[in-house]
């Protein structure tokens, strides 16, 4: 019988407003490998801030770590943005920050946002009000991501706050997407009762863990082989797509 790990690539940190302050690189990959997560996708909203912190300390635990975005379109969808090193994540985040609104955050209204170095200590902040839509549609935002060298993935599609699906009522017809994240609280079988249009289309449940108990509450399996393959992210996200689907997921 083929060996599966869990995977959980929607993880934030400490630089996402919503998201403790123990959410820092060592006790995000330390919970991750307690709990035998096979890859780990870590994101904030709207920047990679902490991208080269987590990629840092990710040396010393056993798991496989994607670091990226995950960017609000200008019509209110949540896509992830998955690399395999900080450089390519920062490269997409200078695009992203131009389209930010030239506004502050609000610290009292959505909470602070560290900027932490691999040991899980405060840096800084940044005074960007993150927590906002940027000025791109989401087949553009898709592009630009594969345009970098990433993977994308339209984040929990069935949620109502920020979900593709309740957000537009339907899929772009040119939306190309290999991998699409579920929210915790539903499960493929369950999406494509509810949307058919997903039938033909590699689910995988993500937690969006904003607190560490969080990480790996909603997770996907796949092989330990598509774990630990060492492609390209948009090619390893094929990989994982066709392994997905194969199993029914």
């Amino acid at each position: 019988m083929t060996e599966r790990v869990p995977i959980d690539l929607h993880v934030h940190t400490a630089l996402s407003p919503c998201a403790s302050a123990e959410m820092t690189p060592p006790s995000i990959l330390l919970s991750a490998e307690r709990r035998r997560i096979g890859v780990l996708g870590v994101v904030d909203h709207n920047t990679a801030g902490n991208a080269r912190a987590v990629m840092e300390a990710a040396p010393a635990f056993g798991v496989r770590v994607l670091v990226g975005l995950e960017i609000e379109s200008v019509e209110g969808v949540h896509v992830l943005a998955l690399f395999d090193s900080a450089d390519a994540a920062m490269a997409l985040d200078t695009v992203i920050g131009e389209c930010l609104p030239p506004r502050p955050n609000r610290i009292e209204a959505f909470g602070e946002q560290y900027l932490l170095d691999p040991l899980g200590e405060i840096i800084g902040e940044d005074p960007r009000l993150l927590a906002a839509a940027v000025d791109l549609g989401l087949e553009a935002i898709v592009e630009l991501i594969g345009r970098y060298g990433g993977l994308s993935i339209p984040a929990h599609i069935d949620r109502r706050a920020n979900g593709l699906l309740p957000t537009l009522g339907f899929i772009p017809s040119g939306l190309s997407s290999d991998l699409w994240e579920l929210s915790p609280h539903t499960t493929p079988d369950a999406a494509r009762e509810t949307w058919p249009e997903l039938q033909t289309r590699a689910l995988l449940n993500g937690s969006d863990a904003h607190f560490l108990d969080a990480i790996g509450c909603a997770t996907a399996p796949i092989s330990t082989r598509t774990a630990r393959a060492r492609l390209r992210p948009a090619d390893w996200g094929c990989a994982a797509a066709r392994e997905l689907l194969g199993a029914g997921g």
